[in-house]
């Protein structure tokens, strides 16, 4: 076996929406916490997901500040995967984002 291997465990592939998650773990480290989910909508095949993480910041010890994750999922051969994203990075980009929202 080769030494070099990496052992990651995402959440970004499952075979239930609720088992959907955004940890990320490698080599026993966890670099993306998720805070909250929320299913936004299940059409057919196809999901679309909002996650809050944290991200670990290696250099400071701790996590970062909540980011937004959206998400779509397509379920193929009895598993969801994640199938495109867009992550809101900051708070002032969520206010833009509100804001526009308003106006629908």
């Amino acid at each position: 076996m080769n030494d070099e291997v990496v052992r990651r465990t995402t959440g970004m592939r499952a075979r239930t929406l609720d088992e959907l998650t955004a940890d990320y773990e490698e080599l026993g480290v966890k670099f993306r916490r998720q805070v909250s989910k929320k299913v936004l909508r299940k059409a057919g095949a196809r999901a679309s997901v909002a996650f809050v993480f944290q991200t670990f910041d290696a250099e400071m010890d701790e996590y970062g500040e909540p980011q937004l994750m959206l998400a779509t999922f397509k379920n193929s051969g009895g598993m969801y995967t994640r199938y495109s994203y867009f992550i809101v990075k900051n708070k002032k980009e969520a206010e833009t984002i509100w804001n526009m929202a308003k106006e629908i």
